[in-house]
């Protein structure tokens, strides 16, 4: 197990040193896939559907209030223009997907960590960080900073492009539901103190406590 922080070298190498002298505690475990979170995280996740559906719906109208797109008016929806829409609108989504796993990657990458990619079929990508610990804080924005910037850059593209406008609805909703993961993980860390470190896993995150403190008095006690 490797303590990641790039810029406190000197507190990463003495949680390091504590870590390997075994001066750690399990402070808790969390699997997001297994019950009871499991169906927390579905019914966040119907939730932000919603809520996705209502406010990209909203910030699209709010968008095109002062331009009149072809082919969107009243009445003059046709199965084509229907059937152009979805295939756009999940093409925006299938590639949103990756963009949010590829920011989770650079942000591990920022704080000092070595992130990892996968794919379970049939479109759930995934990025972790094996072995790795970070501070609390780092973990946090490491889980937030998809869901931010690609919501953040959809609302953008509204408004600088109100043309795509329509085509982002319903790609942001089915993204930020998608984010529901992440969300639930930030609400169940804020619950543990600052100073203790996460550890990635495959199914949520391990919450480890270290103690250089300790390593300090053993060294001490040893040259006395």
């Amino acid at each position: 197990m490797r303590v990641i922080d790039r810029f406190h070298p000197q507190r990463c190498r003495e949680l390091q040193a504590a870590l390997d002298a075994g001066l750690a505690l399990l402070r808790g475990e969390v699997s997001l896939l297994e019950p009871p979170q499991l169906y927390l995280l579905t019914l966040l996740s119907f939730l932000l559907l919603l809520i996705g559906l209502v406010g990209f719906s909203a910030l699209a109208l709010l968008a095109l209030a002062w331009r009149t797109l072809p082919g969107w008016s009243a009445g003059s929806i046709d199965v084509l223009r229907l059937l152009i829409w979805l295939a756009i609108s999940s093409a925006v989504y299938l590639a949103l997907l990756p963009l949010h796993e590829l920011l989770h990657g650079l942000v591990f990458r920022f704080w000092g960590g070595q992130p990892y990619y996968g794919m379970r079929l049939p479109v759930a990508l995934y990025c972790g960080a094996r072995n790795q610990l970070f501070r609390r804080n780092h973990y946090l924005l490491v889980g937030l900073a998809p869901c931010l910037i690609l919501s953040l850059l959809l609302v953008l593209l509204m408004f600088c492009w109100p043309i795509t406008a329509p085509y982002l609805v319903l790609a942001g909703a089915g993204h930020l539901s998608g984010c529901a993961g992440d969300l639930l993980a930030i609400f169940l860390l804020l619950r543990y103190p600052s100073h203790l470190c996460i550890e990635d896993t495959e199914l949520g995150f391990r919450v480890w406590e270290i103690f250089p403190h300790h390593l300090d008095l053993n060294s001490t006690v040893q040259a006395n």
